[in-house]
């Protein structure tokens, strides 16, 4: 079996003992830098997509941690780099059709002063 450095992809490396979890790591001889054998803390697909769907549902982040099994900071970055690149684009206005105003304003009786939200 060869490691390489993720690094440098130099192939000589040195043992440097174990993880405190009991998982061998490793050392570079070139750069010094240690690693693992594989990155434990990686979560497959399927839980991050069924965590995601989870909370697509209506679901708290605490309660997916509790079923799934990650951390709810996890779920919740997962969440936020999801709508990153959807929710927060600006929308052109040259392709809206329709436009929603929620404020209102009227004259109340003879009155020359605006009553009600958003007068002048």
């Amino acid at each position: 079996m060869t490691l390489q450095c993720p690094d440098c992809q130099h192939q000589e490396v040195r043992n440097a003992g174990t993880s405190r979890h009991g998982h061998r790591r490793w050392a570079c001889k070139a750069c010094g830098r240690t690693f693992g054998d594989k990155n434990y803390r990686l979560i497959d697909s399927q839980t991050r997509e069924r965590a995601l769907a989870l909370y697509a549902e209506g679901m708290s982040a605490r309660a997916i941690e509790r079923i799934v099994g990650v951390s709810h900071n996890s779920v919740l970055n997962w969440v936020r780099k999801e709508v990153a690149d959807q929710a927060l684009q600006p929308i052109p206005p040259a392709t809206q059709q329709v436009v929603e105003i929620d404020e209102m304003w009227s004259y109340a009786g003879s009155k020359k002063d605006p009553s009600g939200s958003g007068g002048p």
